[in-house]
């Protein structure tokens, strides 16, 4: 049985922005980081960021720090997955 190694993806984080059709800016702007840094992270600069930025940032994009971590490949809210037993 292999174990998933979570890693930061800042390519996963620039695709699913473009996805949702924000800017940097904008995303930034919504997870109260500075654009400067998010684009580092989208440029995989900053492979090991707080916790709390991943969290700030996938609620900004409507997702989940796992789908940032590549425990999973499914890009949809919470909510919509069903992770807690409830859907929209």
């Amino acid at each position: 049985m292999s174990v998933l190694e979570p890693v930061f993806d800042g390519e996963r984080l620039r695709a699913l922005r473009k996805r949702r059709k924000l800017s940097a800016e904008k995303t930034a702007r919504r997870a109260n980081v500075s654009t400067r840094h998010f684009r580092r992270l989208e440029a995989g600069q900053r492979p090991n960021t707080a916790a709390i930025t991943l969290a700030r940032i996938a609620l900004a994009l409507d997702t989940t720090v796992e789908y940032f971590l590549g425990l999973t490949d499914d890009d949809r809210t919470i909510l919509e997955s069903g992770k807690f037993g409830f859907t929209l």
